[in-house]
């Protein structure tokens, strides 16, 4: 045989060994092209349409115009000062009177807190309440839905309720809520961004059901015997954690243990807050952003307890 017939056949057959070769990576190559690409699409739309991460959340409505808290936020039209609570109808009118805010802390059992027994309000007593608010014409909104009526020509129910809950107690999730949606109603949670019962993902179920989700500080600390660096941590601290944690935008704040003085609520004003919850009964007033009074709720108190105490408050 010709050798030289051998050495080109040997030649033929290495290049058509090496065209083999390339066109595997050619398509090895395209099919990884398009599986990436499917996997960005995805990536894309799934974080286009997911409320619950960092970037979904939403900017400022407004800004503070410093005359004392009267107007706290600017235009009403934002969905963070429309949303929560309960939907409006025809019934709802402008509003800039007082409102009732209710306090309650533990329904139903919870686990570690027997120390503080005034704090438990049964799931019974809870259901009687909201039975009754219900059955005498109240409907439970929001601390935001009340702002957006006092400052931003908003409207509110012909008696408007806030039902406030401190701290993040898993009774709140398991027993107040259903017995909320039942009525069509939200309440506000007052979170601390660490140490609560309550998981991420129950507090955004409760925020989707209408809730506000509201800051508690980071530790719950006795914010009048911080320094002012301690303090801004956790006025701060608290608002960036659950926002970035929840993708949601925090407005209002509770005071924990209702400790606060003229230099906390002027920090509370400077972080950033359209207003802040208290101890000191009484009925939430416009007038006083930082500092809106609350109808504390005892263990024991059942619907006639509520009765009696918004009666007293001529509400």
């Amino acid at each position: 045989m010709d050798p030289g017939f051998e050495a080109r056949l040997a030649r033929r057959k290495d290049l058509v060994r090496r065209r083999q070769i390339v066109r595997r990576r050619i398509l090895i190559g395209s099919f990884a092209g398009v599986l990436l690409c499917v996997a960005a699409f995805l990536l894309f739309t799934r974080d286009s349409g997911n409320s619950g991460g960092p970037s979904s959340v939403p900017a400022a409505s407004g800004n503070q115009d410093g005359n004392g808290g009267q107007n706290p936020a600017g235009s009403g039209n934002s969905e963070n000062t429309a949303r929560g609570g309960a939907h409006p109808d025809d019934s709802w009118e402008t509003h800039t009177g007082p409102v009732p805010i209710l306090m309650y802390h533990v329904i139903g059992p919870a686990a570690g807190a027997e120390d503080y027994p005034g704090l438990f309000l049964s799931t019974e007593d809870f259901r009687d309440q909201v039975n009754w608010l219900a059955q005498n014409g109240y409907t439970a909104v929001t601390l935001v839905q009340v702002q957006n009526a006092w400052y931003d020509g908003g409207t509110l129910p012909p008696k408007p309720v806030v039902l406030s809950f401190d701290d993040g107690y898993l009774g709140q999730y398991l027993f107040a809520m259903p017995i909320l949606e039942k009525q069509g109603w939200a309440g506000q949670l007052n979170l601390k961004s660490e140490g609560s019962d309550l998981s991420s993902k129950q507090v955004k179920k409760m925020y989707r059901a209408g809730w506000e989700i509201a800051s508690h500080s980071i530790t719950h600390p006795d914010l009048t015997t911080l320094d002012p660096s301690a303090l801004e941590h956790e006025l701060v601290g608290s608002k960036q954690e659950l926002q970035k944690d929840l993708g949601i935008r925090i407005i209002n704040f509770c005071y924990p243990a209702g400790q606060y003085n003229d230099e906390v609520k002027a920090a509370v004003e400077a972080a950033g807050y359209r207003g802040a919850t208290t101890v000191n009964p009484g009925l939430a007033e416009k007038s006083m952003p930082f500092e809106l009074n609350r109808v504390r709720i005892d263990a024991g108190d059942g619907a006639d307890a509520l009765s009696e105490k918004l009666s007293a408050l001529g509400v």
